[in-house]
């Protein structure tokens, strides 16, 4: 019988992803996000942007994803446009996965997308089947419900290869069993459906039952670069509070830092719970 204690990680040579905090500005007032309680504010100049990317396309291996945005909402980003476009350029190989919470989707944004061939998936953030949560959970105006349902429509239309989701952070707190069910049965006919249960990373409104011991997949996988050059490499770690260090112009460099290894051999040997971030987190 397998033992949660055997359970360990080996670092990659390079990260499967990494996501540039192009912009921490978002319009939603979603209670699930860990927006809440971090701090920082800002966004990552041009000059930072193409140094990372300048960066990236040297390697002998192409980056598999790259996310332009972190904990915001990417088309409040003023130099969007431009990025997607010196990403697909200077990453050809590098699938770009972008989510969104729909607000300022429209059609002319959409004709703008589509004419990104690297562009992967589309997550829309909906988190709701009633229109009534959406506005309590969301703080949008129902309409945004719809532009998401048209945006679909026309990405499936003109560029049926993106993958498009509609993604839900389920909590009993917030939604019902049946508006889960509701939300995949309706959003399929537009997009896949994802289900994502919410998870605790260091909220205190929102603690495991149990201390979870086993190491996280993200940190051996993923790569987060801030706006000001701080780095993470936690899914869930909105305010940076993870100690790995800045970047130095070297991802690769920067991936097997000090910092950060020592925070996988503490994950591999069961002891998570050293990083107060770590500690208080549900995602493994």
């Amino acid at each position: 019988m397998a033992s949660v204690m055997q359970i360990k990680y080996e670092t990659p040579s390079q990260p499967r992803q990494v996501r540039l905090d192009t912009t921490t500005n978002c319009n939603a007032i979603c209670p699930s996000c860990h927006r809440y309680g971090s701090d920082r504010k800002g966004t990552m100049s041009k000059k930072m942007a193409i140094l990372i990317l300048e960066d990236i396309a040297k390697w002998d291996k192409p980056l598999n994803e790259i996310v332009p945005v972190n904990y915001g909402e990417f088309f409040l980003y003023e130099h969007w446009q431009w990025l997607i476009y010196e990403i697909a350029k200077r990453l050809p190989k590098t699938r770009i996965v972008i989510p969104t919470n729909g607000s300022m989707i429209d059609k002319d944004l959409v004709m703008t997308l589509i004419k990104i061939p690297t562009i992967s998936v589309i997550n829309f953030s909906v988190n709701a089947y009633f229109r009534e949560t959406y506005t309590q959970f969301m703080g949008f105006s129902q309409t945004i419900m719809d532009s998401i349902k048209e945006a679909c429509v026309l990405l499936k239309l003109y560029r049926p290869d993106i993958t498009l989701w509609t993604s839900m952070v389920f909590d009993p707190k917030y939604q019902t069993d049946y508006e889960m069910d509701c939300f995949k049965q309706y959003w399929s006919q537009y997009a896949i459906p994802q289900i994502i249960h919410a998870a605790s990373a260091g909220r205190n409104d929102n603690q495991p039952l149990h201390k979870v011991v086993i190491p996280c997949r993200s940190i051996f996988s993923d790569f987060v670069i801030g706006f000001d050059g701080k780095l993470s490499s936690c899914c869930f770690d909105a305010g940076f509070k993870l100690d790995i260090g800045y970047y130095s112009g070297n991802v690769i460099n920067d991936w097997t830092n000090d910092k950060i290894e020592l925070l996988r051999s503490k994950h591999n040997d069961n002891k998570r719970s050293e990083y107060a971030l770590c500690a208080g987190c549900s995602f493994a």
